[in-house]
């Protein structure tokens, strides 16, 4: 089977980091033209969803969708850096649905070397035959239908993630991105506490240039039992 797989939320400053693969077999890539499959990014919310549940449907298809929280980022980030984690995500991804299954194998890169972080992913796979094809590349989402078709399962994903925090907030937090308006506006309700706001990823430079801004000194040490913590862990052990 041919193999997308692809992430979103990389940078946001608030929620998860989402990672999706999607395997389908070859043959049927044209259904993803047909029904508009391009960067999640270019097509509108009703067209996402409209293509995910289409995907949803298929019997014969696979997919897997990894949420990694941001209190699990902050952990993570204690150690190591945000290429490696996504390398071990997209690694996660691919196993649910079954490495010895891909023939075809087309990665969004998540590194500034495009094929150094194809060669980190395969490397950590249970089994990838060496006749399978691999493609390791920046903007695979806009270049291959089926890397499209992987960050539309995880934009949705995150979106609906976003919209659920938003839900438990109290208010609307925008994308979730340092330079959105929206989520500028509402970072100092969520850094109003003690401590920030469990939905924030402590670690990044945007929560501690807010934190001293505000007079709070240096962001605290996150703790490792929030009754919040929700997402995938297994990565905890690697």
């Amino acid at each position: 089977m041919i193999v997308g797989v692809d992430e979103a939320g990389r940078g946001p400053v608030i929620g998860p980091l989402v990672v999706a693969s999607l395997a389908i077999p070859e043959s049927e890539i044209y259904m993803l033209e047909e029904w508009g499959v391009n960067d999640s990014k270019a097509l509108s919310p009703a067209k996402r969803m409209e293509i995910r549940n289409k995907i949803l449907r298929k019997n014969n298809w696979k997919y897997s969708i990894i949420e990694f929280t941001a209190e699990q980022i902050d952990r993570a980030m204690e150690h190591e850096n945000l290429n490696s984690i996504e390398v071990k995500l997209f690694v996660e991804a691919i196993e649910k649905i079954g490495s010895k299954l891909v023939t075809k194998l087309i990665l969004d890169a998540c590194d500034v070397n495009e094929a150094r972080f194809g060669r980190n992913v395969v490397s950590k796979l249970k089994s990838f035959s060496n006749d399978s094809e691999l493609i390791s590349e920046h903007k695979a989402d806009l270049k291959h239908l089926i890397v499209g078709a992987a960050s539309i399962l995880a934009k949705v994903y995150r979106d609906l993630a976003i919209k659920q925090i938003s839900e438990e907030c109290g208010f609307q937090i925008g994308s979730g991105y340092p330079s959105d308006p929206k989520t500028k506006k509402i970072l100092s309700k969520l850094i109003s506490g003690d401590s920030p706001s469990i939905y924030l990823r402590w670690s990044w430079k945007t929560v501690e240039r807010a934190w001293k801004e505000a007079g709070k000194g240096i962001v605290p040490l996150r703790p490792r039992n929030s009754a919040k913590q929700t997402g995938q862990s297994s990565l905890d052990s690697w």
